[in-house]
């Protein structure tokens, strides 16, 4: 068995890539789950933010987990404000945005 890969396909986000393997005479293509990229999360939780205070909430949170893939946004949510939240005010201010971005990262998330 011998792996080659492929350029680059093009998906609506970004680029996936995509592994295919020859054995035997078939060939057989699966696509790979590509990584957040620190911008892609950092676009994402500013986007999160509706009313466009600066800052996320609980509510905002939840969505923007949702957006990333999450099966339970609304635990996630509850995780990023704890690890997260320095001031402990409840929300997700720009100075800690990328120690949010990090928490993201960590969960492992894939396009």
């Amino acid at each position: 068995m011998r792996f080659v890969q492929y350029p680059f396909e093009k998906s609506a986000a970004c680029f996936t890539p995509t592994l295919s393997w020859h054995h035997e005479q078939t060939v057989v293509n699966k696509k790979v789950p590509a990584q957040w990229s620190p911008e892609q999360v950092r676009d994402l939780f500013e986007s999160a933010d509706k009313n466009g205070d600066g800052k996320l909430s609980k509510e905002e949170l939840k969505a923007a987990f949702r957006r990333l893939g999450s099966r339970w946004s609304s635990f996630r949510a509850r995780r990023a404000l704890r690890h997260v939240d320095a001031n402990g005010d409840g929300v997700i201010s720009n100075e800690e945005l990328n120690d949010l971005i990090n928490y993201a990262l960590r969960c492992g998330y894939k396009l």
